[in-house]
């Protein structure tokens, strides 16, 4: 059976970098959106024009499948990762599977603690938190990253991360499309359409990472497999 080669596995690290930044946008972006601009509001145009809710359902519905095929994935690099560390005695390999762990349990833990963002100070110190937030995303990404760099890994587990590359990139174009869908035809059904610049950025995030995505996976696809070790003649 052939392996995955150094091509196909930087490919596939570049998916998932892509798919972590486009994450992290639009759960902060699609969090309030299907209350925007308000409760009622939201309400009043779910009514007379069904598109609108119906492409934030979308987007929901896309992100939480690439989210689960993130999970499947995780579980079945993990699996080989412990296999491996207890193999070899690398403790480092546990070390860095605990850092997406410890990060996300104490940021998320940190939240409870922030004071409602009533004031300018409050409300930096609540933009100073998302940052340190997204800074824990980068790090916990880097770790993963050299686990797979450092860790022998089964073909199987390969193919099912080729799989879930597949599938999280394939969320990832459904998603982008809603998300233009959206700010289209909420802009288009609004008396007073209010600034589009957010809308845009995130937009252009959502794009670029998802054509990036897509590069990615091609080259995986289209890298060559690697030869397998020839065995020596016995004379």
């Amino acid at each position: 059976m052939s392996l995955m080669t150094e091509r196909s596995k930087d490919a596939l690290i570049g998916v998932l970098w892509n798919w972590v930044a486009f994450a992290a946008i639009g759960a902060w972006f699609g969090h309030d959106l299907g209350i925007y601009p308000t409760a009622i509001s939201a309400q009043q145009i779910a009514v007379l024009h069904p598109a609108v809710p119906d492409a934030y359902n979308v987007l929901m519905a896309a992100g939480s499948f690439g989210v689960l095929a993130t999970a499947v994935a995780a579980l079945a690099f993990a699996y080989d990762a412990i296999r491996y560390g207890i193999r070899t005695g690398q403790r480092r390999v546990f070390l860095l599977m605990g850092v997406p762990v410890v990060v996300a349990a104490a940021w998320l833990g940190g939240t409870h603690l922030l004071p409602a963002p009533s004031s300018a100070g409050t409300l930096t110190l609540a933009v100073g938190y998302l940052l340190l937030g997204v800074a824990g995303i980068a790090a916990s990404t880097q770790a993963v990253v050299t686990v797979v760099r450092t860790a022998e890994f089964e073909p199987r587990t390969w193919r099912v991360g080729g799989i879930a590359a597949a599938a999280v990139t394939a969320a990832m174009v459904v998603a982008t499309g809603a998300t233009i869908a959206w700010g289209v035809v909420e802009r288009i059904n609004q008396a007073h359409p209010s600034d589009e610049s957010g809308w845009l950025i995130v937009t252009a995030v959502m794009a670029v990472t998802t054509v990036r995505a897509v590069i990615a996976l091609l080259r995986v696809r289209r890298a060559p497999a690697e030869p397998k070790a020839e065995t020596p003649a016995v004379a």
